[in-house]
């Protein structure tokens, strides 16, 4: 019967015959049309790039706890909404100071070191939210987690702080970072977030502890202030003796320098004058052989001597000559032998000196 009906069917049939169901048929249409203009785009949800999402069923009220969102659109219907989880770090601080927009203003973190002295701590903790987990995150807490996590993290830190001594903030500071980082893990990896990081970055004791403190770390740099100053001392000592020595080794290195020179410069001299005595010995040989008296005579030691005094003296222009004789001589004759004996006179005037 249906396919009968829905194949002789045709639009004269349906077809509104009177202008009140004419005027009818066109309201129904623009209404449905409208309506679905409406209903399409509101069935898309955006989660945007710095949260997760977990989609909601607007009547129900079931929330798909299995299937977290991430970046991007999903077409839900216009039904679904979405809850969102940032996947970002997120603050958490515990300070009388006011912290930046979007953190919320909590008090200072209150608690007891181990020698049971009040302590007031300024921490700040950092946390990041995976996308795999916030399904359980708002199982098991809606959407009411950082308020957990802050119950958690001062709970956790107040007892953290009973590890330490508080002046170990000063000597050690680093230990007692990481005993209130390893606080922070505990605290949160319970609940599915997980600690990214911890800053202690303010603390205070009730004011006559903080006066006592304040005196004991005094006396301490003073101390380590005069060990300071006597390894300065120490080093000091040290350095002039090694400068003594310095000075010690440049003097016997300066000595033996001296002594070397000397020795170089009198080696030198007494080769310098052996080679002139040599060369006076090769000259006197050469004078022995090529000049001959008489009959190709060779001269005797001793005219060789007085040959080496003439040549010597005929390198001097105002040498005085005395001569020796048995008979007297006059001034010209002997101005004559001078001149014979320098060289300066040749040919018939040596021999006429020579025959007086």
């Amino acid at each position: 019967l249906c396919e009968k009906i829905s194949w002789s069917t045709t639009v004269e049939d349906i077809a509104p015959e009177t202008p009140g169901q004419a005027c009818c048929c066109c309201c129904c249409s623009i209404c449905w049309f409208m309506l679905i203009i409406l209903m399409i785009p509101a069935g898309f949800i955006e989660v945007t790039r710095l949260n997760f999402g977990l989609a909601k069923n607007g009547v129900s009220g079931v929330v798909d706890l299995e299937s977290p969102m991430s970046e991007g659109r999903y077409y839900l219907g216009f039904w679904s909404a979405a809850i969102l989880f940032p996947n970002t770090l997120q603050t958490i601080e515990f300070s009388e100071e006011k912290p930046e927009e979007g953190v919320q203003h909590l008090s200072v973190l209150r608690g007891r070191d181990r020698d049971g002295k009040r302590i007031y701590l300024d921490v700040s903790v950092q946390y990041l939210l995976s996308k795999n987990k916030v399904g359980a995150i708002y199982q098991d807490m809606l959407t009411f987690y950082e308020d957990i996590y802050i119950s958690e993290l001062r709970d956790e830190l107040s007892k953290a702080c009973n590890y330490f001594a508080i002046a170990d903030a000063w000597e050690n500071y680093t230990n007692v970072v990481s005993i209130m980082q390893s606080a922070c893990e505990t605290a949160l990896t319970r609940y599915h977030a997980t600690c990214w990081g911890l800053q202690l970055w303010g603390i205070r004791l009730e004011s006559k502890y903080e006066s006592a403190l304040i005196r004991t770390q005094v006396r301490k740099q003073a101390q380590r202030t005069e060990q300071n100053r006597k390894l300065h001392t120490v080093v000091r000592a040290q350095t002039e003796v090694l400068l003594a020595s310095y000075r010690r080794n440049k003097t016997v290195i300066e000595a033996q320098g001296e002594a070397d020179r000397y020795l170089i410069d009198e080696d030198a001299k007494a080769k310098a004058e052996k080679k002139w005595m040599d060369a006076q010995a090769q000259a006197i040989e050469i004078v022995k052989n090529a000049v001959k008296i008489k009959n190709e005579t060779e001269m005797t030691a001793e005219q060789l001597i007085k040959y080496q005094k003439l040549v010597m003296l005929s390198n001097k222009s105002d040498t005085n000559f005395i001569v020796k004789g048995t008979s007297s001589l006059d001034v010209s004759t002997a101005r004559e032998i001078k001149q014979l004996a320098q060289g300066s006179l040749s040919g018939s005037d040596s021999l006429a000196v020579g025959e007086k």
